[in-house]
């Protein structure tokens, strides 16, 4: 696998399917780029000032407040810290209902409605299957029709009941866990954004991990910035193109083998219905007004395949998706909900 590389105002992210790359001409604004690490993975800021005598100090700074409300979020969300608000949501909600801060309430909220319009192909409950295929212990394994039935029965967010009012959230099922990793990142690029948009930041992007990306606007002189979808392998450097202005990109994919040699290759993405690893499609990506809503779709999307993707894509006008899937040994890119390509460009 290839590492990050940015080269001069190109920003180049690397997924084990896809290369995320927004450009830029040289521009005389004032320009930083930062990394931290967080949740468990790299995120990367770079941002223009506002006017041609910004100051870079005072753009590093921003970069920084945004890191700090990563990290803060982090702090909330994470179930590998046992002081978290979901940790501590996992421990005992079975037995009472806990405490939670309201942002938890406002993301549980938010997922539910995910969870609902894709009838429960995102759902952030999806942890005792995963357990179960032994994702987390890095063993995988083949459970038994039993063994699956008992894990499908601690899945699903209908289970999890929220008390807005009195700030609690209980589960009604013993054994069941949240775990927002399938959203916490996009989520985290939204956070980071908004302190960006607040600084006055008017041009900025944003990348976490290897998989979702916010845009604050367009680089100097464009009207959006330039992504670029590839490879699959070194005969398909570049699947798609898209731009993208105000909005956010995440992109799922089950594989990291070239094309030719994933026949038997199980994907690590399980239907939260099913309890089943997906089959059928090599990629999916979406682009959403948030990075929440990016990064659940994606996976969403991957699960739901092209025929529910288009359903989905019809109702919410907003949202795009690129569903990729194999034609013989080569990539065959779907884009939905684009508008023609020469209208696009910026």
């Amino acid at each position: 696998m290839r590492h990050l590389t940015l080269k001069g105002l190109s920003a180049v992210l690397l997924l084990s399917f896809l290369v995320l790359c927004a450009r830029a001409e040289e521009t005389p604004w004032p320009r930083v780029r930062l990394e931290h690490q967080a949740m468990g993975t790299g995120f990367t800021i770079i941002l223009y000032g506002p006017t041609r005598e910004s100051d870079p100090e005072a753009l590093r700074g921003y970069a920084l407040e945004a890191f700090a409300a990563i990290d803060a979020l982090e702090q909330e969300i994470s179930t590998w810290r046992a002081d978290s608000a979901t940790s501590r949501v996992n421990r005992h909600a079975a037995e009472r209902p806990v405490a939670v801060p309201r942002s938890l309430l406002l993301l549980l909220r938010q997922s539910k409605e995910v969870y609902r319009d894709t009838d429960g192909a995102f759902d952030v409950t999806v942890g005792p299957i995963l357990a179960l295929w032994g994702k987390y212990a890095h063993r995988p394994c083949d459970p038994s029709p039993g063994e699956l039935a008992g894990a499908l029965a601690k899945v699903g967010l209908d289970k999890v009941k929220s008390d807005e009012s009195a700030g609690t959230v209980r589960f009604t099922v013993a054994g069941m866990r949240l775990d927002f990793g399938g959203i916490g990142k996009g989520l985290a690029l939204d956070r980071a954004a908004g302190v960006l948009r607040a600084r006055g930041v008017t041009s900025a992007l944003l990348h976490g991990g290897t998989s979702s990306i916010v845009a604050v606007g367009a680089p100097p002189g464009h009207k959006g910035w330039e992504v670029h979808l590839g490879p699959f392998d070194d005969r398909y450097p570049r699947i798609e193109t898209v731009f993208i202005r105000d909005e956010s990109l995440s992109s799922s994919s089950a594989y990291e083998k070239p094309l030719a040699k994933r026949e038997n290759k199980r994907s690590h993405i399980f239907d939260p219905r099913t309890g089943r690893p997906v089959a059928g499609v090599l990629s999916a990506s979406a682009i959403a007004p948030t990075g929440l809503e990016s990064d659940a779709l994606s996976t969403a999307f991957y699960v739901m395949g092209r025929d529910r993707t288009e359903t989905y894509c019809r109702a919410h006008p907003d949202v795009r998706a690129i569903v990729v899937v194999a034609e013989g040994d080569a990539p065959k890119a779907i884009r939905i909900n684009f508008p023609p390509q020469e209208e696009e460009r910026p």
